[in-house]
């Protein structure tokens, strides 16, 4: 078959290459110039398979009137101006709580853990190179009473294939010493061994040249205008380029999705921030995430990425400062990770697809013959080749 991919980050990329082993011909639009320019270029970095859990919590409904009134700097939403957007906020309000959080961890986590081994089989495969490293990983709690929650769904969790544990902090600076030179007081950590780290970019740009290798069409700077469709049946794309004739269609656009097909849940934009510094003076070489800030700290290769926050609902977003505010948080908290005064800062901010469950859509869309994959949230590089293998199977 000939099969059209709309966006070519993580998502797109991946479904691209899972539908090449399968023997189809794939064609791949993409509105900007080169792979990989949106939310997949400097994400957190982190594979976080044993970590991949829903934005919506139990916990977090009571604090949503604060974070309206922007009291809590790692997420902030303006208060929604229009029907699309206060249907998300009310279905992500019903997704925290116990039922459907624990429902929805669960689903994120057989994700997770599947992505895990189709990376080892795609890594044997193609032989790329993209800062990859099997680093573990470290969630650190301030606050007792939040780590004794995030207690409670281990034992789950461990019953479908995931390492995490909960551990001492001091057990924690055993396995890290760089803990040791951060600024905070914690109560606990939980710690997986089989967590990884790799360079999203990078990986995508080696992908890329393997697809092009393998017969896949790249069309960038490429906006896809509409679907076309007869009787509910898609039989091409109109773009700022031109026409493309087709009858399959699987949209990978992230944020931009439901302008090009509606989703069965919907999707809003969940902006994040990155910085990528020179290593500091103390070497890191377990990842982490500050659960109080919301901020990871993530080693690839010589440097270290640094991201956080979810900024929802924010049509005009001060960029400059929310930077500026995780860089403040990042070096106050570990002042030593990284070279904060160096030259050789690199800033990114971009837009994160989420749905109200955190869980990504993966399937047929109400028009015949278009599909979607998107919806990854804060889990895109993670999600990415378990979602593309298992959209491939609808071809």
């Amino acid at each position: 078959m000939h099969i059209h991919i709309i966006g070519a980050g993580v998502i797109g990329l991946t479904t691209a290459y899972y539908l090449c082993e399968k023997g189809h011909k794939v064609t791949i639009i993409e509105q900007e110039s080169n792979v990989a320019l949106g939310a997949s270029f400097a994400n957190g970095g982190q594979l976080s398979y044993c970590f991949s859990d829903p934005l919506g919590k139990p916990g977090l409904l009571p604090k949503l009137p604060g974070i309206a009134l922007n009291r809590d700097l790692a997420i902030r939403f303006n208060i929604p101006s229009s029907y699309e957007s206060l249907r998300w906020l009310m279905r992500f309000a019903a997704n925290c709580t116990e039922k459907n959080h624990g429902k929805n961890q669960l689903q994120l986590a057989k994700l997770s853990l599947s992505s895990m081994s189709l990376l080892a089989k795609m890594r044997d495969h193609l032989n790329l190179t993209f800062d990859h490293q099997k680093s573990s990983k470290l969630a650190l709690f301030e606050k007792k009473k939040d780590f004794i929650n995030e207690m409670k769904s281990l034992s789950l969790k461990q019953s479908l294939g995931n390492d995490n544990k909960a551990i001492s902090i001091q057990e924690a600076e055993s396995l890290e010493p760089a803990i040791s030179n951060l600024t905070k007081q914690y109560a606990g950590a939980i710690y997986s061994e089989s967590d990884e780290v790799g360079d999203t970019l990078l990986f995508c740009k080696e992908l890329k040249d393997w697809l092009i290798k393998n017969g896949t069409d790249f069309h960038f700077e490429t906006q896809v205008i509409e679907l076309m469709k007869k009787n509910s049946k898609c039989y091409g794309i109109n773009t700022n380029k031109g026409f493309f004739e087709t009858e399959n269609v699987i949209v990978c656009a992230g944020s931009l999705t439901e302008k090009i097909v509606q989703s069965p849940s919907p999707i809003t934009s969940a902006r994040g921030y990155s910085l990528t510094l020179p290593k500091g003076s103390v070497d890191l070489d377990v990842s982490l995430t500050l659960s109080d800030q919301r901020v990871l700290f993530t080693k690839l290769g010589e440097k270290i990425r640094v991201t956080g926050f979810a900024d929802l609902f924010c049509k005009e977003v001060d960029d400059d400062k929310r930077i500026q505010e995780l860089m403040d948080i990042a070096q106050d908290v570990a002042p030593e990770l990284a070279d904060y005064d160096s030259s050789k800062i690199d800033s990114w901010s971009g837009d994160r697809p989420l749905t109200p469950s955190s869980i990504p859509c993966i399937g047929p869309s109400k028009t015949e013959g278009v599909f979607i994959n998107s919806g990854h949230g804060f889990y895109g590089w993670t999600l990415s080749f378990a979602s593309g293998k298992i959209i491939s199977n609808y071809f």
